[in-house]
């Protein structure tokens, strides 16, 4: 990377048309306005990580600055922040846009999904503003400022970068704590010692640029992080304070950008070995056993299809759902709850020993009958009948929880091969041979999916499964009404 590379040179020439022409009408607005522009994060350090040099470098996230304040700013009730007012300006030259404001932090984000000139795009406008943590792990309390207060708010050194957009320095690039020099030493750097202290997001924030950038922290960056782990200050601060969003919503956050990330096996790891996962819940951590846990769901989610009317459960969620199975029953529900994780999710956590005790059992009596020669009780049929009431996510983290190396292959058996399969008639082949449809024809094909599960149907092709299935329907209720 060239870090003399000038920022006009990276715009033009490897920003997309498209985007450099949005920033540019961004630009002029604001500039009608009398506020300064900026682009500043993400997108200036992709920029010049970006080895791109033919216009095609296209960024999905905008961070975007605005500096000044209204013109009516002693009336706070009854304006909103600059930030603010460009995303609402720029919504009457995008009406196809989505617009959020958050006017308690002075912004708003603009969202395009499919657009035929912008594509997939967000866009986040800013105030220029300074905060201040009341506490630990809090929202932070913002009021408008200038640019360098608000870059110096930010996590890391390499993301406190800005292009300025607007006249009379266009496309300046303002460098005020070395992000550029930390860029090419490959370093994350906070901008003060207390940063991770404030927000603890900003750890898995980091972990994430180490992983994917082929990042290392500062030494004393590290330091302060493994400093702010080991002081139990998260963990005091959640029995201090009822409302702690940099360890609730905030983390949710991270963890679904990090378990939804191609990277996410060294990003874990990576946590890992910081001990990070205490943050979630101080007695958490990444031993071999979880470490195998999460393993063994990816590969689950890959390898177990859904059935047509299960919800998909996503990689993060399901990932999370095991971390806290491996909580105690009381830890893992407080956890969940305060993660706002979604009600099923919450819900499937809270009953998972008793679903896992009940399987457990039935399980063992099925096979106990079996042993004894009760024909009437067949394993493989009353497994389906068994697992047939839970979905997919439920039975993965149950074989991931339990003890019991039958129930684990037997969940396995169900999930890749026992579900799938079918009774070999249908109720439109029951009407065809003359059963008149009622109640009756779940009993008869549960019965003929029983005996086919069990080995007491069997056939060498389609057809002759067909026939023998006929046979075995007429053989076992002959006495029901037939149509004349």
């Amino acid at each position: 990377m060239e870090i003399s590379t000038p920022p006009w040179f990276l715009l033009q020439s490897r920003l997309v048309p498209v985007q450099w022409q949005f920033l540019q009408g961004v630009a002029q607005a604001a500039a009608d306005r009398h506020w300064h522009l900026y682009l500043v994060g993400g997108a200036v350090r992709d920029l010049y990580l970006s080895k791109l040099n033919s216009h095609s470098l296209v960024l999905p996230d905008l961070d975007l600055v605005v500096e000044d304040y209204p013109k009516d700013r002693d009336n706070p009730d009854g304006t909103e922040a600059v930030g603010v007012a460009l995303a609402q300006v720029l919504l009457h030259t995008y009406p196809g846009a989505r617009l959020d404001v958050h006017g308690r932090f002075q912004t708003a984000a603009l969202q395009w999904h499919h657009d035929p000139i912008l594509g997939c795009l967000s866009v986040d406008i800013a105030t220029a503003r300074t905060e201040v943590y009341p506490y630990p792990a809090a929202n932070p309390e913002v009021a408008a400022s200038s640019i360098r207060q608000d870059l110096y708010r930010r996590d890391f050194t390499i993301n406190a970068l800005a292009i300025r957009l607007t006249p009379p320095h266009s496309t300046e690039l303002l460098d005020c704590f070395g992000g550029l020099s930390d860029l090419e030493a490959g370093l994350l750097r906070t901008l003060h010692p207390q940063s991770f202290i404030e927000d603890p997001t900003r750890i898995y924030r980091g972990v994430r640029f180490a992983v994917r950038l082929g990042f290392r922290f500062e030494p004393q960056t590290l330091r302060s992080l493994q400093d702010a782990i080991e002081s139990g200050v998260y963990d005091r601060i959640q029995t201090e304070q009822a409302i702690t969003p940099a360890l609730q919503t905030r983390l949710r956050s991270e963890l679904q950008y990090l378990f939804d990330a191609p990277y996410w096996k060294p990003a874990l790891q990576g946590l890992g070995s910081l001990k990070a996962l205490s943050c979630i819940h101080r007695s958490l951590e990444l031993t071999p056993l979880l470490w195998h846990k999460i393993r063994l769901a990816h590969y689950c989610l890959r390898y177990f299809p859904l059935s047509s009317t299960e919800v998909p459960l996503t990689q993060w969620l399901l990932f999370v759902e095991v971390l806290l199975a491996h909580l105690a029953p009381a830890d893992t529900d407080a956890v969940a709850t305060k993660l706002q994780l979604p009600t099923e999710s919450i819900h499937r956590l809270q009953q998972l020993p008793t679903i896992q005790a009940h399987l457990q059992v039935h399980l063992e009596q099925a096979v106990q009958d079996q042993d004894q020669g009760l024909k009437s009780q067949r394993l493989r049929s009353q497994v389906v009948k068994l697992f047939t009431p839970y979905d997919r996510s439920t039975l993965i983290l149950v074989a991931l929880q339990t003890p019991s190396r039958p129930l684990r292959r037997s969940i396995w058996q169900y999930l890749t091969h026992w579900r799938w399969i079918k009774a070999p008639l249908t109720g439109h082949d029951l009407k065809a041979l003359g059963y008149q449809p009622g109640k009756a024809f779940k009993t008869i094909l549960d019965r003929l999916l029983a005996a086919y599960l069990d080995g007491e149907l069997t056939a060498n092709n389609a057809a002759e499964l067909r026939e023998k299935a006929i046979v075995f329907v007429q053989h076992h209720w002959p006495l029901l009404d037939r149509r004349v």
